[in-house]
């Protein structure tokens, strides 16, 4: 990393952080004051933080990004889950087929185009862990929609990487090429993610129990995730998901879990400003002007969707009435793991990438200046928010 890059890194942090105390004096969520500062700072508008900047700093993205899954991961217990019961599984495959289908459907209507359809219908079904991660934290929220918007958020993340590749096979089918190849690959993937996280979090939870220093086991921590996404990027598999893994494999293991996400939690908020800095510096505000009839098809279908598929697991398997109520609105962010999916078909499929990459970054635009606070106003509603400071 050069000087240029420590620069640019330090300015990043910074601003970020003063956008988050602007916000929260505004009793808007911090992450929302993240991402407007790097609109502002970005790009779009000022260009201080530049094309080039981002480009040259982009690891700061994987390294978050993967510290975001491995503690969305890590609210995955099995206890925990069997307390919440079966429900929560069941709501977060409804929630998230119930968008799949409607941005099909309504997509496939419009266009007429399915495998376009089948693209936006896989990537609708990701919310943005982050920041629903940084809106629990920052208001304390604890409850059973806090419970289970975490655990619904980590499943259908993983739910969208799985159909996602998936989706690839079904067009490779219908091109002609052979699909059997993709699905092997995927089974792989998957395999190879849980190998991979598995082990990496086994190391984990052994070196705790042979450490004096908590401050050892914060490198451990560091230096198994550091491990993993190397090691996803090597072999060309999602280090998303391995992070997840390694978060959900390590809280079931451990006895000190609970010290080990306290642990870390001392480092890894410059990483999450970041993150959300260079996110909202990303994002271009001409893509609104590009909208067009797609974009406010997916716009409006996706959180429909959401709510629907909510409400139909919720009557039917007699949800606890606080979830039928506020979880849809809860889910309404999508980020960084949505615009990595656009930017992954714009490389493979050019005849129709653009048209995905533009309806999902314009979308995000939308739901990133709205969505944190509707998250914080879900959790409000349902009486799960701690007084703010």
């Amino acid at each position: 990393m050069n000087v240029y890059e420590l620069f640019s890194v330090g300015m990043v942090i910074l601003l970020g952080l003063l956008g988050g105390k602007i916000a929260h004096r505004l009793h808007v969520p911090r992450v929302t004051g993240y991402m407007l500062t790097g609109l502002i700072f970005g790009p779009s508008v000022i260009n201080l933080i530049s094309a080039e900047t981002l480009q040259d700093i982009h690891m700061l993205n994987e390294i978050a990004l993967g510290l975001i899954l491995f503690a969305i991961g890590g609210e995955i217990q099995i206890t925990h889950l069997k307390a919440l019961g079966k429900r929560v599984i069941l709501v977060a495959l409804a929630e998230s087929f119930g968008a799949f289908i409607l941005v099909f459907g309504v997509t496939a209507a419009v266009t007429r185009d399915y495998a376009l359809a089948t693209i936006l219908g896989s990537i609708s079904i990701a919310t943005a862990p982050g920041v629903i991660l940084l809106v629990v934290r920052e208001y304390k929220s604890s409850g059973t929609l806090t419970d289970t918007l975490l655990a619904v958020v980590a499943m259908n993340n993983v739910l969208c990487l799985v159909v996602f590749r998936l989706t690839f096979a079904v067009i490779q089918f219908a091109t002609g090429a052979a699909a059997g190849g993709v699905m092997l690959d995927l089974f792989m993937e998957l395999i190879v993610a849980v190998l991979i996280g598995g082990a990496i979090a086994t190391v984990i939870t052994y070196w705790e129990q042979h450490i004096d220093d908590l401050s050892e086991l914060l490198l451990v921590i560091i230096g198994g995730l550091l491990l993993g996404i190397g090691l996803a990027k090597t072999l060309g598999i999602s280090h998303l998901l391995v992070c997840l893994i390694i978060g959900a494999v390590t809280n079931n293991l451990s006895m000190m879990h609970r010290l080990i996400y306290a642990e870390l939690r001392q480092t890894e908020m410059p990483f999450y400003i970041a993150f959300f800095v260079l996110s909202g510096a990303s994002l271009h505000l001409d893509a609104l002007s590009q909208l067009g009839l797609l974009g406010l098809v997916y716009l409006v279908a996706r959180p429909i969707g959401k709510y629907l598929g909510i409400a139909w697991a919720s009557r039917r398997y007699n949800a606890d009435p606080v979830v039928r109520k506020h979880l849809g609105l809860a889910l309404l962010p999508q980020a960084g793991v949505a615009i990595g999916m656009a930017l992954l078909v714009s490389e493979h499929y050019p005849a129709f990438g653009h048209v995905v990459s533009t309806v999902i970054l314009s979308s995000v635009i939308v739901y990133e200046s709205v969505g944190p606070y509707l998250t914080k106003l879900s959790l409000a509603r349902a009486g799960e928010l701690y007084p703010e400071d």
